[in-house]
Order: structure tokens, then C-alpha cells, then sequence
């Protein structure tokens, strides 16, 4: 596997600043891969030393198990589980429960562990990660601490400082957008006329007084605004709403089927099988919107999610990021058949946009210069190290107010393209010219990007598998799902060596097969370089499947 340009940065970051001050943060948004980023940093401190042994805590069953997928495979070492009736310390990672773990009667077997993971370390704070810290560290008080989070910020006013000293490395949304990772959103701060109603609404432990906001918010001639608003802007899309509480939710939703919309309510007192299915009907496009009571801010990802609608204030921005993240994933066109996506709507309709300022503004500035200053500041309040660029401290909330003449924070995100062509490990070839039709090849799969006319396709193909037909929409997000597929089959050593081709001229069995296939200037083409026949010579044995891939799609997409 070969790891984004910003997660070798990430991973670089994590090691200097571990063996500095032994922990560190590395702040990354939801779809960034914090998980692959971890199995990077596992395997090469562990390839520096042999003896070390790993311990990462994740909160859900779920991440255990994802986690222990991704990390294996990417560090390339076996791991364990230590979990409910699971208690097995024999892997070299172990991929612990934090409910299991925070109960002492289950720590009385861990061994001494040389570097401890947290993902989602923004909840490490409290009294059940605290205790597996302790723990640990009275085990080897030279542990190496890493945690992983979109938001470290926290609600509760509880810092992480005890834990972390520092934030190692900050990626702003921003620039995922901007390589065709996450789609952008596009905000719309709505008017129901209760402004200043909402003005008043007190804050209290953490947050605004969720009660008091439904009061305001929570009546049906507002529900009914709210669909008619969505109805004009976000008709289609399947839609999260996040509501001030469940009697709010539960009201939103029976507004949207007063209208003929299918909707439904998940709450955290539902039982979970009833949650989960009502989470599997919305994925499966059964549910067109679904309301909730801040349920789905972390740990729910269903790509076709096109609209985010914030029906309640909210104090902090991290918690506004989390909702609005829901939305600005990718969609698999082979998951998902039919569904183009490019963007995600935001329909705010209780100001958290005006608040804090829309996610693509995080820390996204206009010409940044490199001016020679060391890329870390320290926090005037709690002497946090933080990256330069850090307008909040995570730990306690210091924000840097910027002088005049400063470079301003960008207003509105546009999606530009950026050149992920010459970032990418590998050589892509432009088959006629046009810049129409691109392939990338490796020792073991090729990739490449198709335009329809209309819309982009990303497919790809590994030597002894079927074609895939990887992403549909904008021209940057699908060079980037064809370059992520290569970058997960193929290594760095087989993108250098397949570069190489480049300065070879194409060989005569090559050229043979070329004409055979169709490719009627092989003869004459005398500059065909050996890695431009190699990818004509994919694109034409696998010319049909591409064009059935793609014409699948258009026929979904009609249907």
C-alpha cells in the first residue's frame, strides 16, 4: 500500500513528536484514513523496534474490528483482541476495548506495551480512558502515546492537556476537497424568522439548553418551512437532520411524511437491533431523510448522503464539523449503482454555519508563503505546541485573532482542480490526446478515468481480478479513487520501477500486440514508450468492460 502524500507527513509527524515529548495528536477529518495513517506509524516504529508491542483503544465494537483489518494489513503484523469474553494479549497489536479495559479485574493480564494508540482521543479525557492510561504507564513510563480524532476539541470543558502536550500534525477539510477525497459542501444559512428567539436560548453544561431551543424551533408551521425549504434546494437527497431533541426529531420526520417523503426518527433509546435496521433501510434508500437527537455525529458513514440539515444551535464547532462530516463522503458506484455524487448540501436553519463559519473555512488561507518559522506555535494559555496554522487551540480553546494585514481566511470554498496527475506515485497516460481518457499502470493492477460527456468514471483492475468501476462525478474526485485503488494494490518500489518504462521504447511483442488489438499506429508511433503501450494495451483488451461499466451507470442513473 502506498500512503497519500499528507499521511506520510502525518506519520513523520507522529514519530518525531512521540519521541519528543512521548505523545502527540494528529488531527485528520472523517475520510482522510486515520486508521491507515495508525498502521503506518505502527509498522515503522516497530521495524525500528523489533521489541516494541502495540496497544490501540477504540470505543466500539465496530472500530475494534475495523481497526484490526486496516492496521493489520497496512503495518503488516497480526493482531489480537481483547474484548467482552476475548482476552487474547499474544499479538504484537492488540486492539483493546475501552469498556473492557476500564475495568481492573481485566487489566491484571496486560503486558508492558511500548507505544498505546487512541482513536477518537478527544474522549480520553474521561475517567475510563484515564484509568487505561495510568495503567499503562505504570507498566513503562516511557510509553509512546498517539491519538487519532477529527475533533479534539471537547464540550464538557474537560482538557486533554493531562493526556497530550501537543498536536502533531492538523490536515484542514479543505484540502481533501481540494484532491477529490471529500466532496465539498455547499452551506445555506436559512431564515424561519425565530433569530432572535434563538439568541436567547442559554447555554449550559457543555452546550445550549436543548430544551429551550425546541421550544423555539419544535412547532408545525416551522416543520413544514423546513420541507418546503429542503423541498426547493435538497429534493432528492437522502438527508440527516440533527434536532434540538427527540420530540423535535420526531416532529421534523412526521413533517416530511405529512409531504409525502419517507422519513424516519433513530434515538439513542432505541433498542439497538431496531436502530441499526432503521440505519440499514436509510442506506439502502428505503428512508429518504433521516432525523435524530445528536445520534449520528460520530461513528455512522452512508456515502449517499447528499444534504445535511442542522435543525439545532450549536456551541461548539467541533460538533458542527462531526454533523456536517456525515455528509461529505464519497459514494462506490459498485455499492451504490445509479448515484452520482459531487456534493453535499447544508441547510442550516438555526445558525451554527454564521456561528462558526462553514467547515471549508477552517484553516484554508490565501497564499500561504512559506516564511522560514518553525511550523509550530505554542498556545499562550495552556503551552500547548500546535501547528502553525491552529486559529483554536484544541485543549482550551485559545483563539488567535488575526492582525490587520494578515492574510484573510477564504469566504466561500470553490472546488479547484488541483493536479493530482503530477502528485500521484504514478505515470498517467493520456490515451488520445484529449485529456478525455487516462491510465495508470503498476505491476499489478491498472487504473484509469473515463469522461462520458456528462460525468467522469473512475475503474480500475487488478492482473487476476474483474473489472471495478470505481467512482462517478467530477473530474479530481475520480483520478483520486482511481489513484487510491493503485496506491492499495501496488507499492512504491513497483510505481518507480513502472515509471521507469517511461525511458524505454516500446518493445516489438508489444508492438505486435497493439496492432492486434486494434491499435492501428503502433507501427508508426516510433516515440511509444514501453509504459504508454503497456497502458493502451490494458485499455484495449479491456475496452468492452469499460464501456459496459460506464453505460451501466448511465442507465442507473436514468432508471
Amino acid at each position: 500500500m502506498i500512503p497519500r502524500d499528507y499521511q506520510q507527513a502525518a506519520v513523520a509527524a507522529a514519530r518525531i513528536k512521540t519521541a519528543e515529548h512521548g505523545n502527540t495528536i494528529l488531527v485528520l477529518p472523517t475520510g482522510a484514513g486515520k486508521t491507515a495513517i495508525a498502521g503506518f506509524y505502527i509498522g515503522e516504529e516497530a521495524a525500528e523496534a523489533p521489541s516494541s508491542r502495540f496497544l490501540m483503544l477504540q470505543h466500539t465494537d465496530e472500530l475494534i474490528e475495523q481497526n484490526r483489518a486496516t492496521v493489520s494489513a497496512v503495518a503488516g503484523m497480526a493482531g489480537s483482541v481483547v474484548k467482552a469474553e476475548q482476552d487474547d494479549w499474544s499479538g504484537r497489536v492488540v486492539f483493546g476495548s475501552v469498556q473492557t479495559l476500564a475495568r481492573t479485574n481485566r487489566r491484571t493480564r496486560m503486558p508492558a506495551v511500548s507505544h498505546l494508540v487512541i482513536d477518537e482521543c478527544h474522549r480520553a479525557a474521561s475517567d475510563s480512558y484515564q484509568s487505561i492510561v495510568a495503567h499503562v504507564r505504570s507498566l513503562n513510563p516511557q510509553i509512546k502515546l498517539l491519538g487519532l480524532s477529527a475533533t479534539p476539541g471537547r464540550g464538557d470543558g474537560r482538557s486533554l492537556r493531562k493526556t497530550f502536550s501537543n498536536v502533531g500534525y492538523q490536515l484542514p477539510i479543505g484540502t481533501l476537497i481540494e484532491q477529490g477525497i471529500l466532496v465539498p459542501p455547499r452551506t445555506f444559512t436559512i431564515d424561519l424568522g425565530v433569530d432572535a428567539e434563538l439568541s436567547g436560548v442559554e447555554a449550559t453544561a457543555g452546550d445550549f439548553d436543548m430544551g429551550q431551543a425546541a421550544q423555539v424551533l419544535n412547532h408545525s408551521v416551522l416543520n413544514e418551512a423546513v420541507v418546503a425549504h429542503w423541498t426547493e434546494k435538497a429534493a432528492g437527497r437522502r438527508t440527516i437532520a440533527f434536532c434540538a431533541t427527540v420530540e423535535h426529531a420526531q416532529s421534523v420526520a412526521a413533517a416530511f411524511r405529512s409531504a409525502g417523503i419517507t422519513a424516519e426518527t433513530v434515538t439513542g433509546e432505541m433498542k439497538a437491533r431496531d436502530r441499526i435496521d432503521a440505519l440499514a433501510r436509510f442506506d439502502r434508500g428505503e428512508v429518504q431523510v433521516l432525523t435524530n437527537c445528536m445520534v449520528l455525529t460520530e461513528g455512522f458513514d452512508s456515502q449517499p448522503v447528499g444534504c445535511i440539515t442542522i435543525l439545532r444551535p450549536m456551541l461548539h464547532k467541533g460538533t458542527f464539523i462531526q454533523a456536517v462530516g456525515r455528509g461529505l463522503r464519497k459514494v462506490d458506484p459498485e455499492r451504490y449503482p445509479g448515484i452520482v455524487k459531487t456534493d453535499c448540501i447544508v441547510l442550516d436553519f438555526a445558525g451554527a454555519a454564521q456561528r462558526h463559519g462553514s467547515i471549508e473555512q477552517e484553516v484554508q488561507l490565501d497564499g500561504e508563503e512559506a516564511t522560514g518559522e518553525a511550523p509550530y506555535k505554542t498556545c499562550p494559555d495552556c503551552a500547548a505546541e500546535l501547528p502553525l496554522g491552529t486559529t483554536t487551540c484544541p485543549f482550551c480553546g485559545h483563539v488567535w485573532l488575526r492582525q490587520s494585514g494578515e492574510k484573510r481566511v477564504i469566504e466561500q470554498f470553490a472546488l479547484t482542480e488541483i493536479d493530482l496527475l503530477a502528485r500521484s506515485p504514478f505515470r498517467w497516460c493520456d490515451l488520445f490526446g484529449d485529456d478525455q481518457a487516462l491510465i495508470a499502470s503498476g505491476f499489478d493492477a491498472w487504473g484509469g478515468a473515463f469522461f462520458d460527456g456528462t460525468h467522469w468514471h473512475a475503474v480500475g483492475q487488478p492482473r487476476r481480478g474483474r473489472l471495478r468501476h470505481l467512482a462517478v462525478g467530477e473530474r479530481s474526485q475520480v483520478l483520486a479513487a482511481a489513484d487510491d485503488f493503485l496506491r492499495q494494490v501496488e507499492t512504491t518500489d513497483a510505481a518507480s520501477k513502472s515509471r521507469g518504462w517511461l525511458s524505454q521504447p516500446a518493445s516489438l511483442k508489444q508492438q505486435d500486440l497493439l496492432r492486434r488489438a486494434g491499435y492501428a499506429n503502433a507501427t508508426l508511433d516510433f516515440g511509444l514508450s514501453k509504459y504508454a503501450a503497456n497502458c493502451h494495451l490494458n485499455f484495449l483488451w479491456s475496452r468492452p468492460a469499460i464501456r459496459a461499466a460506464v453505460l451501466e451507470q448511465a442507465v442507473r442513473r436514468a432508471a
